[in-house]
């Protein structure tokens, strides 16, 4: 069961030898069902929107981005469904690729995962998924000894997890936010948006000096 309480110093420790962290909120599980039913798209101004209030503007979150990395920016915005029985992670890696990406998770109410605990810690090997993440066999976990911990998220909740760690979603969709440092992002795809005012002005409102967001404005729309 997830944690109700929350330690930056716990979290990190947490994130550091077991892959991730977790706890229980209810408001969490709210908004993100909210915002489901409301049919918004995150690349919009109110997705964004959400982005800020709900993950940067979270004290446990922002707290955590900033005492692990010096700066790090916003890669990936978008939301991951369910597919019970393929297990996956963001990055390939073990110990020699190092904390470079943290991954969030916002559950809604009734979701169901599985975090495999210390698999952030070896290298494993995968092939690239449909989905854009890295899809990895279960027989390869039981080989380094790597335990499935299944949580759920009765009321909903957030994770935070190193993104080298493998995860199979069960049951919901999380809004998923990936952070990378700035070596790790020269190489990604940046987040596309079409160039307006409203927008513009919102990615700003979002950024600081130690978390930006790696996107570019289209003008015309977003391709």
């Amino acid at each position: 069961m997830a944690s109700t309480t929350f330690s930056v110093e716990d979290a990190r420790k947490s994130i550091l030898e077991d892959g991730f962290f977790c706890v229980e909120d209810p408001v969490v599980g709210e908004r993100v069902l909210e915002i489901a039913e409301k049919g918004s798209p995150l690349l919009s101004e109110e997705g964004l929107e959400f982005c800020k209030l709900n993950v940067l503007d979270d004290e446990r979150i922002r707290s955590i981005l900033e005492s692990t990395f010096e700066w790090c920016g916003l890669g990936l915005y978008r939301r991951f469904g369910s597919d019970s029985g393929h297990i996956f992670s963001f990055r390939r890696g073990g110990m020699q690729a190092g904390l470079q990406v943290l991954v969030v998770h916002l559950w809604s109410s009734g979701s169901r995962v599985v975090y495999h605990s210390k698999s952030h810690l070896h290298s494993l090997n995968s092939v690239q998924a449909a989905n854009g993440l890295f899809e990895i066999p279960l027989a390869n976990l039981g080989r380094v000894g790597s335990i499935g911990t299944e949580l759920v998220f009765e009321n909903g909740g957030l994770a935070i997890l190193d993104a080298r760690l493998a995860f199979e979603i069960k049951q919901g969709s999380p809004i998923t936010s990936v952070f990378a440092t700035e070596d790790e992002l020269k190489r990604w795809a940046k987040i596309i948006l079409p160039k307006s005012e409203d927008l513009v002005r919102k990615v700003a409102e979002m950024e600081s000096k130690m978390i930006g967001v790696n996107v570019a404005f289209i003008a015309g729309g977003t391709r």
